[in-house]
């Protein structure tokens, strides 16, 4: 049984929370690694809920269309990112049924943002990828320009790290921003993570080749960083 409901307001219990893996089966973390992709599908095809101060990271849905479409089309949000712009909102809503196909198959690791305040879907943040060979996962984020400024991305980032280093047991995350996104480096920061490296021209995105740093954090450091 995996987690439904977590809340973050403090440092959680995850065996409370219905994290705790089966009796005889070893934590996630101590898993070989052909075991461990398919805990994370299992994982994934149910994704967990969590709940922060403002927001509630849950599966994305078919009916937050509208909300996602609004920053998804919006090209200063989309200018630093590696896919295009939306077109139409009918793009979107095929973007989302894919998704659906995604989560069954526990192949998609983002949840969706809601804001509480006033229930709207504002954008999305999660796992981009794993190297389960190393131990390292890689997050990804992208939040709609009306809620800029205002300290979400750190906190919607704070239990999914929680629940990478405590949960599943990773010894270190990484992300990355393409050269001129500040907004993006800031938040990296913000959550504790250092620069790790930097690769000029290491991608192809939209009408170039474009510089990409690295940021991370290990384990230790952000266990250093949480209330005792």
């Amino acid at each position: 049984m995996f987690c439904k409901v977590l809340s973050f307001l403090k440092k959680p219990d995850f065996k409370k929370a219905g994290c705790e893996p089966a009796e005889e089966e070893p934590e996630f973390k101590y898993l070989a690694k052909s075991k461990k992709s398919k805990r994370l599908k299992e994982i994934f095809s149910a994704i967990p809920k969590f709940e922060t101060k403002r927001l509630v990271l849950r599966r994305i849905e078919e009916g937050d269309y509208a909300g996602m479409f609004e920053y998804s089309a919006d090209l200063d949000v989309t200018k630093f990112l590696v896919w295009k712009p939306h077109a139409t909102i009918d793009e979107t809503k095929k973007h989302i049924a894919e998704l659906q196909k995604r989560y069954e198959n526990g192949q998609f690791y983002d949840w969706g943002m809601v804001y509480k305040e006033n229930g709207s879907f504002v954008g999305t943040c999660g796992f981009t990828s794993f190297d389960l060979s190393r131990n390292i996962c890689e997050v990804g984020y992208v939040l709609s320009k009306n809620y800029w400024g205002m300290g979400l991305m750190p906190e919607a980032l704070d239990p999914i790290m929680e629940f990478a280093f405590g949960y599943l047991g990773f010894e270190k995350i990484e992300a990355r921003f393409l050269d001129g996104n500040a907004r993006s480096k800031k938040v990296m920061e913000k959550v504790g993570m250092i620069h790790e490296k930097t690769e000029h021209k290491g991608i192809f995105v939209k009408d170039g080749y474009k510089t990409v740093y690295t940021y991370s954090i290990s384990r230790e450091a952000f266990e250093s960083r949480r209330p005792r």
